[in-house]
């Protein structure tokens, strides 16, 4: 007997890594039921497997089940309190509930693991935008673009913060930086558009006027019409 637990366990941890598998790729073809009895089993088999019950987790999210998606991702951190992905995830369900303050504390669980982890930061700067604590938002987004300077919503979002501290000339600065990354970002174009009107730049805000217009923008017009059309 004392021979035969090994091979039995062997087999038992094949048998659930082909089940992870077989999850894996319902998953990925979104057939969701499917990934949630593969994982089921491949946990029964091997049992507070981190990245069985993570996965089992995000599934719960993609079927609308937040609360066996939170049990999941609670019985992750309960194994191990370093895993970040599960602080997010946690955050998000917060974020999505408009727990803010609850998210908030998550969110800066994942930054104690990874003091570089994007998304969360991404997410605290949310919180303060909504928040209107326009210093900390912009704080956040330069915390960002740090580590990725490239990061077009962090360039759009620090403007946005910006133009509610009354900084327009920052503003039309990111707006500009965003759109250079992201030509197709409308929005960041529209919010330059509206820096330019409170700084009395009609010319530079009637320039992006038509450029809105010529994409489809369904404000464009009536601002052409009311600032940009000369008696």
């Amino acid at each position: 007997m004392l021979f035969l637990c090994p091979l039995v366990l062997s087999a038992q941890q094949k048998d659930a890594s082909q089940l992870y598998g077989e999850g894996v790729r319902a998953f990925y073809d979104e057939d969701y039921q499917t990934a949630l009895i593969k994982y089921t089993d491949a946990l029964k088999l091997k049992p507070n497997t981190l990245g069985y019950l993570y996965n089992r987790g995000l599934t719960y999210l993609k079927v609308k089940d937040p609360a066996a998606a939170g049990k999941d991702f609670h019985n992750v951190l309960a194994l191990d309190s370093e895993y970040v992905d599960a602080w997010y995830q946690l955050g998000m369900l917060q974020m999505d509930a408009k727990n803010y303050d609850s998210s908030f504390v998550l969110f800066k669980q994942a930054l104690r693991v990874n003091p570089k982890d994007v998304r969360s930061l991404h997410q605290l700067g949310v919180i303060f935008y909504y928040k209107r604590n326009n210093k900390e938002a912009i704080d956040i987004y330069n915390k960002i673009l740090v580590i990725e300077p490239a990061d077009e919503q962090a360039l759009y979002k620090r403007g946005l913060a910006k133009f509610n501290a009354s900084d327009f000339a920052g503003a039309i600065k990111d707006f500009t930086a965003a759109c250079a990354i992201n030509p197709k970002n409308t929005q960041a174009l529209e919010e330059r558009a509206t820096s330019y009107m409170r700084i009395n730049d009609i010319d530079n805000a009637c320039r992006d006027w038509h450029m809105l217009f010529e994409k489809k923008n369904p404000r464009a017009q009536d601002n052409i019409m009311k600032f940009c059309v000369k008696n």
